[in-house]
């Protein structure tokens, strides 16, 4: 897959942008996303990034770290942080703005001897599962790379408003499907997940993971949950 998103990155860090990334969906206009959005400080973060960070302790592995935004935060604060990107691109990008520990990779095949205390997921990171059916594996997938003691922090949110009280039959109401647009290409179509929390909570269940609502933006209906295992209640 043509990677475009990672490519509006790297072009930003170089400053040889070509403008926004246009975001293509199925239910209405294409989205303009600026690309300075994954260069935010501290000061810029969305109020639940700032209540994650706040929360991660002990050794970080933040997944879709994208430019590293958040992983250089957590550096400057002296936390140990590995960064796991699947874009090659967006790794350099890491590298040259100062992150120590770059992992390449999909989460999917990555595993660890050395399990983390937080695994982080921002920016609805999670909604790579693209459909609700994956979810409950997915949370699998993350308690392997916990310790037992550990904690899942992520965000999300339910965009059941996009319908209007009519909610689709055929599907969960969550699972999107875009085309990202940048520098005049056009990249394939692929599915995203939002998953409002009750939903995440009962997929996290089965999975034997027990989650939190640790904040919700009430404007926005953005939410942060945290994640624990069982055996520890």
């Amino acid at each position: 897959m043509q990677d475009l998103l990672g490519q509006a990155i790297y072009d930003y860090a170089l400053e040889q942008e070509k403008g926004s990334v246009f975001i293509h969906n199925t239910y209405g206009e294409p989205d303009e996303m600026l690309v300075d959005i994954y260069f935010r400080s501290n000061k810029e973060f969305f109020d639940v990034e700032q209540k994650a960070l706040e929360l991660s302790n002990g050794r970080v592995l933040d997944v879709g770290a994208g430019a590293g935004a958040l992983t250089l935060e957590l550096q400057k604060q002296k936390v140990e942080v590995d960064a796991l990107e699947i874009s090659e691109l967006a790794s350099k990008v890491m590298y040259l703005q100062g992150v120590k520990a770059i992992i390449t990779g999909n989460v999917y095949d990555y595993s660890t001897p050395e399990p983390y205390d937080t695994v982080l997921l921002m920016m609805n990171t999670i909604g790579l599962v693209g459909e609700l059916k994956n979810l409950e594996a997915f949370f699998i997938k993350l308690k392997s790379l916990l310790k037992p003691d550990g904690q899942i922090l992520f965000d999300s949110s339910d965009i059941s408003y996009l319908y209007e009280n009519e909610l689709p039959s055929d599907k969960y109401h969550g699972e999107m499907d875009y085309q990202y647009e940048y520098g005049g290409k056009k990249g394939e179509w692929f599915k995203w997940l939002y998953v409002d929390f009750d939903m995440a909570k009962e997929k996290a269940k089965e999975a034997g993971v027990l989650l939190e609502l640790v904040f919700k933006n009430e404007e926005t209906g953005q939410y942060l949950a945290k994640g624990v295992l069982f055996s520890r209640r």
